[in-house]
């Protein structure tokens, strides 16, 4: 194997390790949510010329690529049998070399936070904290485990909901929205590799409770979303995008029903769908209200 094809699979390798599609998302959310929802002026250029906001989101995006290599040192050997093409081709990069890189991270994410003020590097240390707790007792415990997921994966936002100080209840809202929308997901990965799951000693809710309480327990987070999407599409503030909403509402009351006849092997469509659906959900914010660019028709 010549150096160059070796340094380009260990690129690859460590892009697959760091999950460049979720970052990438990450990224593309907190930009968005930053400029369309939490500053209320709309103020697209000034916005953009907060040294703060790109720290914030520098230091979540390091924070998360840190993240998710420990949480590869935790679930490898899982991995190896659940998702043995993505394993191949991290294994380029060996477990001296990820931890090295999960310190840099965290040493970028931290250093730049504290550039940033006290606060913010305080915010980040917790948040480094509770990602390495979830991923070496708190992943185990059974329904814990989805909850705290779901919680550090909105942990960026909430950096943002406290930089901006923006309290109106559309963002509360769409919190809960979101927070629901990925503890359905997480709960559906759980359905879907219960069977590895318990072969490593993973205690989740399938495993646990069995997949009748499993689904029962999803009926009820799918009618809560439906609840907060109706909810949603009431809020002024989000008028051009409440069709999106209206679409979450109809989908999640026909997922109530269709989740009892999905066989397993659907599992993995169905969290596929919720990536997308989230992505719609990022993506729409460029047409919220009050957005300065013509990207919707005025009657």
């Amino acid at each position: 194997m010549t150096t160059r094809r070796f340094f380009l699979l260990k690129n690859l390798s460590l892009l697959f390790k760091v999950r460049i599609a979720n970052i990438f998302m990450l990224v593309l959310s907190m930009y968005l949510s930053a400029v369309f929802l939490f500053d209320e002026k709309l103020e697209i250029i000034n916005s953009l010329k907060n040294i703060k906001l790109h720290g914030i989101v520098i230091s979540s995006t390091f924070s998360a690529m840190a993240g998710y290599i420990i949480n590869y040192f935790y679930d490898k050997d899982k991995d190896r049998i659940y998702r043995p093409i993505s394993t191949v081709l991290q294994r380029f990069i060996n477990d001296k070399s990820s931890l090295n890189f999960y310190i840099a991270f965290n040493i970028i994410s931290l250093t730049v936070a504290l550039f940033l003020s006290y606060r913010i590097f305080i915010f980040f240390l917790v948040y480094h904290f509770f990602i390495w707790f979830y991923s070496h007792k708190l992943s185990r415990i059974v329904i814990i485990n989805n909850i705290t997921c779901s919680i550090l994966m909105t942990f960026p936002f909430l950096a943002l909901f406290l930089f901006y100080e923006n309290y109106a209840p559309y963002i509360l809202f769409l919190a809960l929205f979101l927070f629901i929308i990925i503890l359905i997901r997480d709960i559906c990965k759980d359905l879907h590799s219960s069977k590895y799951d318990a072969l490593f000693g993973y205690k989740t809710l399938p495993n646990t409770l069995g997949i009748g309480i499993t689904k029962m327990f999803l009926d009820i987070l799918l009618f809560l979303l439906a609840l907060i999407s109706v909810r949603l599409t009431l809020l002024p503030h989000l008028q051009e995008i409440r069709l999106y909403y209206m679409l979450s509402a109809f989908l999640s009351l026909f997922m109530m029903v269709e989740i009892w006849f999905m066989e397993k092997r659907l599992t993995q469509l169905f969290i596929l769908m919720i990536k997308f659906w989230i992505f719609i959900g990022t993506i729409s914010l460029l047409f919220i209200d009050g957005n300065p660019l013509p990207l919707y028709f005025q009657k």
